[in-house]
């Protein structure tokens, strides 16, 4: 389920490539997030790779502690994605709207 996420988060920003790692390289030119959160993503593209193949060990275990950690940075992720790009242009709008009162108020009448 997350790794559908980052597959589904890529395709909505553009971000291309052969892979998925790939593909999580290149959104890092589609959306700004801290390097922190970039570096997870790898991480989670990995424990994906875990829980749906057998050969992959970059972890010991996929279990309920993986998968509750996983899923808590996957929605910070998207918050940080969408959730705080939203709320940064929902702020700009008022500051424009209160702007352009103060000038109309300022205005000589």
């Amino acid at each position: 389920m997350v790794r559908k996420c980052l597959e589904e988060l890529c395709h909505d920003r553009d971000a291309k490539g052969e892979n998925l790692k790939d593909r999580i390289k290149a959104l890092e030119s589609a959306i700004v997030l801290p390097s922190d959160l970039f570096d997870g993503l790898d991480d989670l593209r990995l424990l994906g790779n875990n829980a749906a193949h057998v050969e992959s060990r970059d972890y010991d275990d996929v279990g309920e502690e993986e998968v509750e950690v996983s899923l808590a940075f996957t929605k910070e992720v998207l918050k940080a994605t969408y959730q705080y790009a939203s709320l940064r242009k929902k702020l700009s709008a008022l500051k424009r709207r209160s702007g352009n009162e103060s000038s109309q108020s300022d205005a000589p009448t």
